[in-house]
């Protein structure tokens, strides 16, 4: 079995499900129980499963030495991997560890200063290993010491990142299991998007869902923990075949600008999924004002491609173009950070895409990105194979980051393509 298809099969799905399609990027998760009962175990596949989609984790532990948090996900994958006949094992692990980073803070003592330290690790992370996570586990966290501002900090960071954070703590008890959360996260459950309860019944721990967002009727959660290999074991999983693909886990990447990228935008919003805009100063054709990132000249450089090679590959010539530098720049920063391309534009007869948002196209064939690309003047979608141009019939967003570009002059055909991905992608438009 192949990656893809794991994460298809994993009772995670269910998890999902059960919370209205996950907890979503910029808000905040918690897996509470007493001890020992199996939230290090549980936090761990949520990462896994994050990193076998391509997502980079950041784990930051109160509770384990960095070695002994690495040996848990080892245990774990190797029993995912066992379980089902994992296709290439070391080189999945391998993958893995590129894109997760362990950090443990044993040795600081929980209290007032914990959140302190847990910002500085993010800062480390991001300035010095240059890791720029889109989820951060926090195992262990005192949420009886902390103080307001302190969670208001978390909340903020999970926000302004836009990543998901999973934090877990020691419960107590389970009295009050009307309300499944102590007084000491009671106090901060605004600043909560999710509570999961691990509760041991006999020979099982078995999860409870006891926040979900803003939903007052909480769906009963029909997972639960292998006491021997702590694995999430679903009961009744659905087909994949009949699940769509949570919105909520996407993020778009595109220049805001009018036409494609602010059609693009537009839908991103209308199904709630995450935007991420980059712009320059003196952005003119700046439409959306959502997700909007102004790029400094440092980051700007970043994708500073010769303009003399950039036209020579579009067989145009680009200096013509005002601002052209900087839009080259920004739509380097859109396909660099996307794992799918979606294009809408014209293919010219010598295979090049028409006009400034060529460049996006020719990037994502340079990196042999998934490159889709939706031709105004023939109606329809076609696919880079890698050697030629082949009609895609029904294209999907598979890849959690897409960019989405393309031409100022959007027809009605062209804004009719964009509704119609977004709706094979993710269902029917929400009202």
């Amino acid at each position: 079995m192949y990656r893809k298809d794991v994460n298809e099969h994993s009772p995670l799905r269910v998890f999902e499900k059960s919370m209205h399609g996950g907890l979503g990027r910029g808000n905040i998760g918690v897996v509470l129980s007493r001890a020992g009962v199996g939230k290090t175990a549980m936090l761990v596949q949520i990462a896994l499963d994050d990193l076998m989609r391509d997502r980079k984790v950041l784990h930051i532990s109160h509770e384990q030495a960095a070695d002994h948090v690495r040996a848990y996900y080892d245990e774990i994958f190797h029993d995912l991997a066992v379980l089902n006949r994992l296709e290439h094992v070391d080189a999945e692990r391998a993958d893995i560890e590129r894109h997760r980073q362990i950090y443990s803070l044993l040795q600081h003592p929980k209290g007032p200063t914990t959140t302190s330290k847990i910002l500085e690790t993010v800062k480390f992370a991001r300035d010095v290993a240059h890791f720029e996570p889109d989820v951060i586990i926090i195992d262990g966290f005192d949420f009886g010491h902390a103080t307001d501002a302190a969670v208001d900090s978390l909340h903020d960071l999970a926000k302004e990142s836009g990543v998901e954070m999973w934090i877990s703590a020691t419960a107590p008890g389970s009295d009050d299991r009307a309300v499944g959360y102590p007084p000491s996260i009671a106090r901060h459950i605004d600043n909560v998007a999710v509570v999961v309860f691990l509760e041991a019944e006999k020979n099982t721990i078995r999860l409870r869902l006891v926040k979900d967002h803003q939903n007052k009727d909480l769906t009963q959660l029909h997972l639960r923990l292998d006491p021997h290999s702590m694995r999430v074991i679903d009961e009744d999983l659905p087909p994949a075949g009949d699940r769509t693909a949570n919105p909520r886990q996407f993020r778009l990447f595109s220049g805001g600008g009018r036409g494609a990228e602010a059609a693009f935008g537009g839908a991103a919003e209308a199904w709630g999924i995450a935007e991420t805009n980059f712009s320059f100063a003196g952005h003119t054709m700046l439409e959306r004002r959502r997700g909007v990132v102004v790029l400094d000249e440092q980051e700007l450089k970043k994708g500073d491609f010769s303009l003399v090679y950039a036209s020579r590959r579009l067989d145009r010539i680009l200096s013509e173009i005002p601002l052209i530098r900087n839009v080259l720049q920004i739509i380097w920063h859109q396909v660099s950070n996307a794992s799918q391309v979606f294009v809408v534009g014209v293919i010219q007869p010598d295979g090049h895409v028409k006009g400034g948002t060529g460049w996006g196209a020719e990037l994502a064939r340079l990196w042999r990105k998934p490159l889709f690309v939706f031709d105004q003047n023939r109606n329809g979608w076609f696919r880079w194979s890698g050697t030629a141009w082949e009609i895609a019939h029904d294209p999907k967003i598979e890849a959690e980051s897409f960019a989405g570009l393309g031409t100022q002059k959007l027809t009605e055909q062209g804004q009719a393509a964009i509704t119609a991905l977004f709706e094979r992608s993710f269902g029917k438009r929400p009202s």
